[in-house]
């Protein structure tokens, strides 16, 4: 494995070598990079020297103290500058590992925005001791082999246990802006005279008209989006009529943005459930984050 890892990255010099070449490109001068990294000139000038040999490539031409960047040492100023950024971003998304306190909780994207976020400010008053990490990334959560401390998920079936609990049930509504002047809609028929606005939830339209009684033909014009928040927040610009989680509507309703102009809901076989681990509740903030979700976040 160790020879593996030495082919696969013998080309790169040691990072002090780098250091020191950002540092003398950024700068345009040995001295001020000696300066910066607290080395002797003579220094910086040997590295630089080395790492020319290392790679088997001038990057500088020296005229006396002076230099200029050869072509090829401004295209790898280009690829030490983008890898030493990379490594410091990522140094930096530790800083939730390295705190105490930190919940990681992953969730989709609508759902974090639309139900999560404007429930942080109870969550923060009930637990203050912890920093909520949200992390909307998509990618599929491994409790074994990540850190995570909660994984929310909209899924078919409901098993509640000790270590999954709903949140809620998933049920769909038609939801318009005040703007679209909604006293206009008073069947579910009136709708097909507005712009229909589209995500990608399995449940479409389709259906939705379907349990309401009406028959339609082709319904797929209007606007699509691959994320129901922006079918939410294109419904509050006036855009069109969205077909809405109602969980996730919920406060737009409230404060007036979004209005349910008709009363027929879909009920889904989706409920949002959150789950964790019996290791990751051995934390007494942890679990004290739990128990919130579990009784106080309904």
């Amino acid at each position: 494995m160790n020879d593996i890892h030495m082919r696969r990255f013998r080309n790169i010099p040691p990072l002090q070598y780098l250091l020191g070449f950002e540092a003398a490109a950024r700068l345009g001068s040995f001295r001020l990079a000696s300066e910066e990294l607290g080395l002797s000139q003579s220094a910086i000038s040997h590295e630089m020297r080395l790492l020319e040999e290392r790679i088997g490539q001038p990057l500088f031409i020296r005229n006396g103290r002076s230099f200029q960047l050869t072509d090829a040492g401004r295209d790898y100023q280009r690829t030490v500058a983008a890898a030493l950024d990379q490594m410091e971003r990522g140094y930096h998304r530790l800083a939730p590992f390295r705190k105490p306190g930190s919940v990681i909780i992953y969730a989709p994207r609508d759902f974090a925005a639309r139900w999560l976020l404007p429930k942080l400010k109870d969550l923060r008053a009930a637990v203050p001791q912890c920093d909520p990490w949200i992390d909307t990334s998509g990618v599929a959560v491994d409790f074994e082999n990540m850190e995570v401390s909660f994984a929310i998920s909209r899924v078919r079936s409901t098993v509640e246990g000790s270590h999954t609990a709903l949140l809620v049930p998933d049920v769909l509504a038609p939801v318009v802006s005040p703007k679209l002047a909604p006293k206009l809609i008073k069947t579910p028929a009136d709708l097909l005279k507005h712009t229909l606005l589209h995500d990608e939830r399995s449940e479409q339209w389709r259906d939705w008209f379907e349990m309401a009684g009406v028959t339609t033909s082709d319904i797929s014009a209007g606007l699509d989006f691959s994320d129901s928040d922006f079918a939410l927040a294109a419904a509050e610009l006036g855009l069109g009529v969205a077909l809405a989680s109602l969980p996730l509507a919920h406060d737009a309703i409230a404060a007036g943005r979004l209005i349910q102009p008709l009363p027929q809901v879909l009920k889904t076989e989706q409920s949002w459930v959150i789950s964790t681990t019996a290791k990751e509740l051995n934390d007494s903030v942890t679990l004290a984050v739990w128990n919130w979700f579990k009784n106080g976040a309904k």
